[in-house]
């Protein structure tokens, strides 16, 4: 169901109950909460990108959804995750998020795609990411990182593209990269690398790998 461009301020409340794919971009709503979706049980894809969303509710089970865009927005932390136990992408675009909590996307451990760029982080939890043990592709491009934990990706075990273009990262910690772990992308341009012994392990990792 496509409801792109409806100038809509709420959703509608006459959504087929088959709904599998729903397209609410590019609206006006500033807060929803996903108990709206319940009567949807079909749904697997809602995009609520470019709508200047301050607040998604959640808690409600959607036991079908596995991708939701939230990208293009104003939220300030990252919404609960709760009732999202399906959840295989989710994107986050370009909003405003400062920080994340430890262990933030616990509630949605078969997440494989996630979308983090464009935000304000800084720092970031050593246990993050804990539990996304399926997780292929992270994206925290364009923020403005300054340094990495050292366990950060630990449990990431299937990870295979990692962005961290567009921060300002001088150096990576020792051992930051998985020991045997194998990527098929990781992306580093556009950071203010500082070029002394403490870079001497990225050098060598880029060069073994």
């Amino acid at each position: 169901v496509n409801c792109t461009e409806r100038g809509l301020s709420a959703v509608p409340p006459d959504l087929p109950g088959d709904t599998g794919i729903l397209l609410l971009s590019t609206n006006h709503l500033r807060s929803v909460s996903t108990d709206v979706f319940l009567p949807l049980i079909q749904l697997q894809d809602l995009d609520l990108s470019d709508n200047g969303l301050v607040a998604l509710h959640t808690g409600p089970l959607l036991p079908s959804l596995k991708e939701l865009i939230l990208s293009h927005n104003a939220l300030g932390t990252l919404p609960a995750l709760q009732g999202l136990p399906a959840l295989t992408r989710l994107a986050v675009a370009y909003n405003s998020l400062a920080t994340l909590g430890p262990g933030a996307f616990h509630a949605v451990p078969l997440l494989q795609d996630l979308d983090l760029r464009g935000n304000r982080l800084q720092t970031l939890p050593q246990t993050v990411f804990a539990g996304l043990r399926k997780l292929k592709d992270l994206d925290l491009s364009d923020n403005l990182l300054e340094e990495l934990p050292k366990e950060l990706l630990q449990d990431l075990q299937k990870l295979e593209t990692l962005w961290l273009s567009g921060n300002r990262l001088q150096t990576l910690p020792t051992d930051f990269f998985p020991e045997g772990h194998i990527f098929m992308y990781v992306f580093l341009t556009e950071n203010p690398w500082h070029c002394d012994c403490n870079l001497r392990y990225l050098r060598l990792w880029i060069r073994r790998n």
